[in-house]
């Protein structure tokens, strides 16, 4: 089995056309469909896995796809990607309702899977330790 090559940071959904769009890119999510813009920054966390229940569970073509899902779905906070296709040549996505800052006893290495959550500046975490 071949490794997915897991570069996933900027994730945008335009969910209508608009003359001008202005995104913040130094929110790490935003998910505002009356602006027509929707993002998420992702750091991929290689062969780790948040052990919760998915949201749901989907197959996609690319790995930024599973982001892109993420992003659309309101109650995601995080995801788990598969390392690997499986042979129908998809990777597993599970979306999630919670994340590794708020569920750490839950993040743990795994073997055929990365880990996506979004990116949280330090100052923010330095704060609400």
């Amino acid at each position: 089995m071949q490794a997915l090559p897991h570069v996933l940071v900027f994730i945008i959904s335009v969910y209508q056309a608009a003359s001008e769009v202005y995104i913040d890119g130094s929110k790490a999510l935003k998910r505002d469909a009356g602006e027509g813009v929707a993002y998420a920054n992702f750091a991929v966390h290689k062969f780790r896995y948040l052990n919760l229940a998915p949201l749901v569970s989907a197959s996609v073509t690319e790995s930024r796809e599973c982001g892109e899902l993420c992003v659309d779905y309101s109650s995601c906070f995080s995801a788990n990607l598969a390392a690997f296709r499986n042979q129908d040549g998809k990777i597993i996505c599970e979306l999630l309702p919670g994340d590794k800052y708020n569920n750490s006893n839950k993040f743990t290495g795994h073997q055929t899977f990365h880990h996506l959550s979004i990116k949280v500046r330090k100052e923010l975490l330095k704060t609400t330790a």
